[in-house]
């Protein structure tokens, strides 16, 4: 049976990445969360999906242009309904105080517009947690993958693809063995871009593959007869439902 991850927290029953929906994912007893990290102006990790705050927030700009206190000014939570007016943009040690006791924590690293230490400050704080052996880091990034590598190589990674030229080339060039010249431990495709056949030859060097965005029974259905370690889900609830029925 594979986990559970409730991707940027339960976000279709709380806004996304924030901690409402980090707390609804513990409270449906999904496994695991999936979230996004970026550094804030004044070198805090802060937790968003989009290089900007203007889709989720009553704000407009970069995040990184923004103070964690400035950032923490918006509200984050009225985009989706009136009952989270007022919902501030967490922290990663926030998000982690609410789920750091989950099975499986899906830390997607987004690309950085220049070059800093969010990666090493991230692994960082996974360890001052003490929560090494439940997190994986992830990119779309083959870079940030090797570089999570270079600073710990005993900590977990996992790379993101789509149907992008990036996705094409990795699956042009065979996805287990794009993943092992990375020393990645995992593959983390777009549900409509895994096969049967390369699910197995990912497990026969010992990759998981977790896969992104799985929201419908069939998809469910088939990637857990497929052998998928983890789906990724914005309905976290409803896919567990679908697995106890099974």
């Amino acid at each position: 049976m594979p986990l559970v991850l409730a991707h940027r927290g339960a976000n279709k029953r709380a806004p996304q990445n924030t901690i409402p929906a980090f707390r609804k994912a513990v409270e449906f007893n999904a496994d695991g969360i999936e979230t996004d990290v970026h550094l804030s102006k004044d070198g805090k990790i802060v937790i968003c999906h989009n290089d900007t705050i203007d889709a989720t927030s009553n704000g407009a700009g970069a995040v990184c242009d923004y103070t964690c206190e400035e950032l923490k000014k918006f509200d984050f939570g009225s985009y989706f309904s009136e009952e989270f007016k007022g919902v501030t943009l967490p922290t990663l040690e926030e998000c982690l105080d609410v789920v750091k006791n989950m099975t499986l924590i899906n830390i997607e690293i987004k690309n950085p517009p220049v070059k800093n230490d969010l990666v090493k400050r991230t692994i960082e704080t996974v360890h001052e947690y003490g929560i090494s052996d439940s997190v994986i880091i992830s990119c779309f990034n083959p870079e940030i993958i090797r570089e999570s590598k270079e600073i710990d190589p005993s900590i977990r990674t996992g790379l993101l693809y789509g149907d992008d030229e990036l996705g094409n080339e990795i699956r042009s060039f065979g996805v287990e063995k794009y993943c092992a010249q990375l020393n990645a431990n995992a593959a983390h495709p777009h549900f409509s871009l895994i096969t049967e056949d390369e699910v197995k030859r990912l497990h026969a060097l010992n990759m998981a593959v977790n896969v992104w965005t799985v929201n419908d029974k069939e998809v469910i259905e088939r990637l857990t007869a497929w052998g998928c370690d983890s789906l990724i889900s914005d309905i976290p609830d409803y896919v567990l439902g679908v697995l106890k029925s099974e």
